[in-house]
């Protein structure tokens, strides 16, 4: 069970890699980045540097976690699998930041400049950078604080944007017929990764049973999501906004073809008129 466990994760890794190279390679054919939002994917961008920041902290304390850990001591095959799952996850996402700022854009970004957006990816990286030797050891009360603040506020604030980042989206993107970046293949395949990663992680970042039954509140809450169930959550949020995505760009470019086959025939109509 563990070996093909294992495979299949090993797989997903290769599929999230290779569902990014379309939408990549669709930037660097068109040339500019008409049709994806600089807030949205700066949003993407800082939502996976914290899920690597949640590994970091996991891997971390998992040696002194007495209620158990969901990584192993020794790190397991699983445990890294699931880390280069998510490095692949922020290193793809980087990636397609760094060519939404480089590329030109048809018009201005509506709600956030590439500027700014520079600007707040380098203090969420300065901010993780410097969380690192102000922690100290695992076993330090300055390192329990962190930890604890990583999982119960910024996981759930950053799954909230998520959500968010998909009405920024919306927003820009253009009719069809216009330079778009966004196709239905990139949408497409994007979305059916993210569903396989949301539905494959409780499989493989499990939460030990005897931390389901710490404290007196729901263990959905107080176990699950903030230590491991970040994971099934933001990609299953991606999956979702993605898909929603792919309708909108399918709805807009069917009304659209109706309007042209319209106007196609408005001087036929005029002719029998006359």
């Amino acid at each position: 069970m563990a070996a093909a466990t294992n495979i299949l994760s090993g797989l997903l890794i290769v599929a999230t890699a290779a569902s990014c190279i379309p939408q990549y390679h669709r930037l660097l054919t068109l040339g500019p980045s008409t049709g994806l939002s600089v807030a949205s994917v700066l949003i993407a961008t800082l939502v996976a540097q914290v899920q690597a920041a949640n590994m970091y902290y996991l891997f971390k304390a998992s040696p002194l976690m007495e209620s158990g850990a969901p990584v192993a001591t020794p790190h397991s095959a699983r445990d890294w699998l699931n880390l280069f799952q998510i490095l692949v996850q922020w290193i793809c996402s980087l990636f397609l930041l760094a060519l939404v700022i480089y590329l030109p854009t048809s018009t201005p970004p509506r709600v956030l400049s590439k500027k700014v957006a520079v600007g707040l990816w380098i203090l969420h990286v300065l901010l993780f950078v410097i969380s690192i030797p102000a922690g100290g050891r695992a076993q330090d009360l300055v390192f329990t604080v962190i930890i604890n603040i990583n999982a119960t506020i910024i996981n759930p604030f950053f799954s909230l944007l998520a959500a968010v980042a998909f009405f920024f989206q919306a927003r820009v993107v253009p009719p069809a017929g216009q330079p778009n970046a966004l196709s239905k293949w990139t949408l497409g395949f994007q979305c059916f990764t993210f569903l396989l990663l949301a539905i494959s992680w409780p499989f493989r970042l499990i939460l030990p049973d005897n931390m389901w039954k710490n404290g007196p509140q729901p263990a959905l809450y107080l176990g699950w999501y903030p230590w491991v169930g970040w994971a099934t959550v933001n990609n299953a949020i991606l999956a979702t906004g993605q898909g929603i995505m792919l309708l909108l760009y399918i709805r807009r470019a069917g009304l659209d073809s109706s309007i042209s086959v319209i106007d196609e025939h408005r001087p036929l109509l005029g002719s029998d008129d006359l």
